[in-house]
Formats: structure tokens, C-alpha cells, sequence
């Protein structure tokens, strides 16, 4: 069947961590995950009948024309908003004794436990997935 909310997050959480750097495509997919139909509806009214770029926009234009409010993995601060209230987060670069670490991300549960875990090339990155693994137990109805 179709694919879970939280396996989607999931997901993503794992192309964050495999990404190379950041990636325009990672921003939307993140963005469409946490605010799904956003960009379908402002699409919608930008290829509306009696606006400018009606008829001359397809759906294959939409990630051009109709972009994510934030760029989740080039910003440490965009990255942040992911991060639910209530749970404190810490983003690292630092490895001890020439061990080879990429950057890393932890997310505490309100209850002090730090539970979700991320790796990534860079420390945004690292912030997405570890948030995205959060918000997908969350997701837990």
C-alpha cells in the first residue's frame, strides 16, 4: 500500500544522512512532508485561470516556480524548526582521537533520553534526519 507518514519521515531521514551536501530536493521533499499540499495549492493559484503563467506552467514547473520557505539542509536554523517543542537537540563536528566522524545530530525526548541519532555530511543535515526520526515517532497514532 501507500506509504506511511512515518515511513516517509523515515525515509527522508535516511537520504538526509546519505546526502552529499545540501539538496534543493531534500528541502522540498522535507517541506512537502511537514506541510503537505502547500506548494500544490500555491501552484494551484499561481497557473489559476486569469493569472499570468496560466496555461504556460505545468506540474513539472511546480518545483521551480513554487519553492520550499525554508532550506532545510544548507541551515542549521531552518533545521531547528523541525526540532518539536519540549525536546532539546545538540548539533556536533567535533571527534576525538582522529576517529573519522562526520557531523552529528542528537534529539532528547521530554523525558531527558537521547534517543534519536544522526550522522550526515554536514550539521543541518545531521539536524534534519535526527529531527525527522522524532517527528516519525510521533507519528505514532
Amino acid at each position: 500500500g501507500p506509504m506511511t507518514e512515518r515511513e516517509e519521515l523515515l525515509g527522508l531521514a535516511e537520504r538526509c544522512e546519505q546526502a552529499s551536501g545540501p539538496s534543493y530536493t531534500i528541502d522540498c521533499e522535507i517541506w512537502d512532508a511537514i506541510y503537505p499540499g502547500d506548494r500544490d495549492g500555491r501552484f494551484a493559484k499561481l497557473t489559476a485561470k486569469g493569472e499570468p503563467y496560466h496555461g504556460r506552467l505545468g506540474p513539472a514547473d511546480r518545483d521551480g516556480y513554487i519553492q520550499p520557505l525554508r532550506a532545510f539542509s544548507s541551515s542549521i536554523d531552518a533545521a531547528l524548526t523541525l526540532v518539536s517543542e519540549g525536546h532539546a537537540s545538540a548539533v556536533g563536528t567535533m571527534a576525538f582521537h582522529d576517529e573519522a566522524r562526520k557531523p552529528w545530530a542528537t534529539i532528547w525526548t521530554p523525558q531527558g533520553e537521547p534517543k534519536y541519532r544522526a550522522d550526515a555530511a554536514t550539521p543541518a543535515l545531521a539536524l534534519c534526519a535526527a529531527s525527522l526520526r522524532a517527528l516519525a515517532s510521533q507519528e505514532v497514532a
